[in-house]
């Protein structure tokens, strides 16, 4: 079985960029930080600011259908209370939006193992290539804390194909808010 692994930092340009391929199945992580959800000022979430913190996309060459029902997301950094996220699908050839028609799920937070999970509402059947957006609502207070630690997607909860993918290699998604800093891998 053919393997290929990439991994590229460009912290000058605020890019994390990590994937791991096999013949037929890839999954790429893709940090971004984007503030989402204001307009003139004024936010729409009063909790905190709405941040598109990173992208992962799923490739298959595989004509088998496979669905994906879950996502776990360890984080690795200064422990934290609590987090919020959802999880967003973005449709091939258009822009994305936080919206309602987008969501997959919003997530739960688990304080004692430090992970986002995200329960699926319902199993979403992955293409060829199906792309997921990690939008955070994130208080002024730990938006500092984000950006010293990463998260790890866990291989527990992915389809049998893509297990491999994360068991072979720790995919990270390390929050880079712009800001020259060393991300940890």
């Amino acid at each position: 079985m053919k393997r290929v692994i990439h991994a590229l930092l460009l912290t000058a340009a605020s890019i994390t960029y990590l994937s791991h391929a096999t013949d037929n199945f890839k999954i790429t992580i893709q940090a971004k930080w984007k503030e989402l959800g204001c307009k003139n000022n004024q936010c729409f979430n009063l909790d905190g600011k709405w941040i598109l913190v990173g992208s992962f996309t799923f490739i298959r060459r595989s004509k088998d259908p496979i669905a994906l029902e879950t996502i776990y997301l360890n984080w690795n950094g200064p422990k934290l209370d609590n987090l919020s996220g959802s999880l967003y699908r973005k449709t091939v050839g258009k822009e994305f939006f936080a919206i309602e028609e987008n969501l997959v799920c919003d997530s739960i937070w688990n304080e004692k193992k430090q992970m986002l999970i995200f329960d699926f509402d319902k199993k979403e059947n992955l293409g060829p290539s199906t792309v997921f957006y990690l939008v955070l609502t994130v208080p002024e207070e730990i938006e500092s804390i984000l950006t010293k630690g990463f998260f790890s997607l866990e291989s527990h909860g992915l389809p049998y194909h893509f297990k491999h993918c994360a068991q072979q290699e720790r995919l990270v998604l390390a929050i880079d808010d712009g800001d020259s800093r060393n991300i940890a891998h």
